[in-house]
């Protein structure tokens, strides 16, 4: 198959799907990245925007020469709506063959659109978690940064993200 898609949110970026990427492009000749939760910033959940994230990728991308490799759109969250949120993915992504999931609301959404939709490998999730990463940011403890992905660590450095997301959960330090 040509070209295949794989969604997440990438808050921030991290080893994990640096490995799902490489791991895509041994199977297909093209990856579509869809960055979720596109409208979803300075949040907990999602404290960086769909640009910084752009930039994340792209950073990774440039430092691994893959950028003839992988394109990428966004998808905003239509929380909850499945039959809205199908249709943004069919509307702001690049046509695709089969998508890449571990998320049963994406599998379902995606497979009732009548799309093929496989499982990624779990690149030892414990570790490359963006959960725990920002967890990690937010106290201080600067081993997240061996855990994001190639090319990502300077784009967090520049936008302070260990400061916005203490600010964002209300930490002082």
């Amino acid at each position: 198959m040509a070209r295949a898609l794989f969604i997440g949110r990438f808050q921030p970026l991290h080893r994990g799907h640096e490995e799902v990427i490489k791991w895509l492009l041994g199977r297909h000749e093209e990856v579509v990245v869809a960055i979720g939760s596109a409208n979803e910033s300075f949040t907990p959940r999602n404290p960086f925007t769909v640009g910084e994230r752009i930039e994340m990728l792209y950073s990774m991308l440039k430092e691994l020469n893959l950028l003839n490799k992988v394109v990428y759109c966004a998808v905003p969250d239509t929380k909850g709506d499945s039959a809205l949120w199908y249709a943004y993915v069919r509307e702001q992504c690049p046509s695709f063959d089969v998508a890449y999931t571990n998320d049963e609301f994406t599998r379902l959404c995606l497979e009732f659109g009548g799309v093929k939709v496989l499982n990624t490998p779990l690149f030892n999730k414990e570790v490359y978690s963006g959960t725990r990463i920002r967890e990690l940011m937010a106290s201080g403890d600067k081993s997240w940064q061996s855990l994001v992905a190639t090319g990502v660590l300077p784009v967090l450095s520049r936008i302070n993200a260990e400061e916005r997301i203490r600010s964002i959960l209300g930490i002082r330090k």
